[in-house]
């Protein structure tokens, strides 16, 4: 650990962290650009200037290094001795807030940054100057379309390098220069390539002004509208945490959000654009007999075809812990087979977050024990009288009446099929019964990633129709068949809990970066190279 002092105030920060972070541990903020945290130090943006006893002239706080310092005596003393709010420093931010803005177009009215621009944010704070340059601004290329997922605007890049250091030295795929000299230098594409990497899109998270914007993303909707919650990306196994972006329910966006645990600052172009699927295709109305039904004559035709008779439990990894848990008891409770299982393809993977199972819970029905024998499924369903069908989408043979051996389960023959989908599916098409289900953004629930780490997701919004959370709609279920089993979260997860060795924590309590279980594996990152030490969620501009 070190000593340093900012502002009079005296703590101690880890060994080999800069001014920028040890700042933020007590609440102060360092203006910066070109900073970030899982980046490499450039220092060329300046912005950053502070106040170091004993040097010469300002520094920039970004490369000022903390580390043990003694006396000749061997007492420790601080590391350094930093002032960042005088009258120089604020000056020099002034200064550079200026220089920044030299050439840098007029585009606020137009630019889909706005709102969230660190020009914007640090104009109002540390800038306020008068304009005095009469010369005509420098004018560069614009909205250049540079990948299938980003465009670029050269006008308003303030050269930070984020971008180019980011492909460089974290995707080392290296796409992107800074081409030129002096004001005709910009962000280049080398020719003949594209930026179209895996993780493109971080670049648009990383950029701090609207140089690099989403072409997905683009003038859907000003940020200012958006309501933003925290949530967990269910478009692989590895669970990256996530921001939700949305206004009246309709999601517009993911970003990245930070967990040393999972993903730092990072995701994946395939998981960043999986938010569609919280729009799209989703099943909002219970059906009987594949037509439109009133919510309560759904219930009551599923709860006939249940009552009384032989079923068994199908799960997919869409389900949560908690789903898995509720039907894990429903099926102890009535003696019903259980079976988790999934036909989905796999997807493409690397070594680094992308994973080919593209299931955010399967690891659940290793820690919960349920069954994942597909043989032994199709062996017992047609010998069923019902089949619950839990967020699971059956193959065609199965779900539409094909010509396999171990029998279908169409309406015409085998079991009762009871669909509770959180989409329009084949199999939800086919059940006698589709009743509806909220997805991962609109409930409380956690998932196990593959590496074991439970996380939580919270609500951005309410479900759409009829849906319900699966939890609470097996709850009813087994409450009006007669054996009603524990549906409220917090007793859910207080067994659930126990069960995972994840003790003396409410749901509540859960921390938003998630828990290991005990039977989960180290839940370390998997990364190409590490920078900084992550202290934090300092790594970008506020947002």
């Amino acid at each position: 650990m070190a000593l340093v002092t900012i502002d009079g105030h005296t703590f101690e920060v880890p060994d080999g962290e800069n001014v920028i972070q040890a700042a933020a541990r007590i609440g102060i903020h360092i203006p910066h650009y070109c900073f970030h945290s899982g980046l490499p130090i450039d220092g060329n943006c300046r912005m950053c200037l502070v106040e170091v006893e004993g040097a010469r002239g300002l520094q920039v706080a970004c490369n000022t290094v903390l580390r043990k310092k003694v006396d000749k005596d061997g007492n420790e003393i601080p590391a350094a001795v930093v002032r960042q709010d005088t009258e120089q420093v604020r000056q020099a931010r002034a200064g550079v807030m200026e220089f920044e803005l030299l050439n840098h177009p007029t585009d606020c009215v137009v630019c889909d940054q706005a709102g969230e621009c660190g020009l914007q944010d640090y104009y109002m704070t540390v800038g306020k100057y008068d304009h005095r340059s009469k010369v005509p601004k420098v004018e560069k290329r614009k909205a250049v379309p540079i990948g299938p997922m980003v465009m670029l605007d050269q006008e308003r890049c303030i050269l930070c390098s984020r971008c180019v250091r980011f492909v460089n030295t974290v995707t080392k795929t290296g796409e992107l220069t800074i081409a030129g000299r002096g004001d005709k230098c910009r962000i280049e594409i080398f020719p003949g390539v594209e930026l179209d990497n895996d993780y493109s899109g971080n670049v648009v998270d990383l950029c701090p002004v609207g140089a690099l914007t989403s072409r997905d993303f683009r003038f859907k909707k000003r940020v200012w509208f958006l309501k933003t919650t925290p949530s967990i990306c269910t478009g692989c196994s590895k669970g990256c945490n996530v921001l939700v972006d949305q206004d009246l329910a309709v999601v517009h966006r993911y970003r990245p959000r930070y967990n040393p645990h999972v993903n730092q600052w990072w995701m994946c172009d395939r998981g960043r654009l999986s938010y569609k699927a919280i729009n799209d295709g989703r099943l909002k109305r219970a059906r009987v007999a594949g037509d439109p039904a009133p919510w309560q004559k759904a219930v009551d035709t599923a709860l006939a075809l249940l009552r009384g008779k032989k079923f068994g439990i199908v799960v997919g990894p869409h389900a949560s812990l908690e789903d898995l848990w509720m039907a894990r008891a429903l099926g102890r409770e009535f003696e019903a087979p259980l079976w988790g299982l999934s036909w989905l393809a796999p997807g493409k993977a690397d070594e680094w977050l992308m994973k080919s199972d593209l299931a955010p819970d399967r690891k659940g029905f290793e820690l919960l024990g349920i069954s994942t024998a597909e043989a032994a499924f199709r062996a017992a369903a047609p010998g069923l009288d019902a089949l619950i069908a839990l967020d699971v989408d059956l193959p065609s043979d199965l779900a539409s009446g094909g010509q396999d051996a171990a029998g279908a389960l169409a309406p015409t023959r085998g079991p009762a099929l009871i669909a509770l989908s959180t989409h329009e599916t084949e199999t939800a098409t086919q059940a006698a019964v589709a009743l509806p289900l909220a997805v991962a953004a609109e409930r409380f629930a956690t998932w196990a990633n593959c590496d074991g780490r439970v996380q939580k997701g919270v609500p951005a919004f309410d479900p759409p129709g009829d849906a319900l959370g699966a939890r609470e709609l097996l709850g009813l279920l087994a409450a009006r068949l007669g054996k009603p089993v524990p549906a409220d979260l917090e007793e859910v997860w207080r067994e659930l809990g126990s069960e995972l060795g994840i003790t003396a924590v409410t749901f509540a309590d859960i921390p938003l970066e998630g828990l290991p279980t005990a039977t989960g594996a180290a839940c370390a990152v998997s990364e190409p190279d590490t920078f900084g030490t992550g202290a934090g969620t300092i790594g970008g501009l506020p947002r």
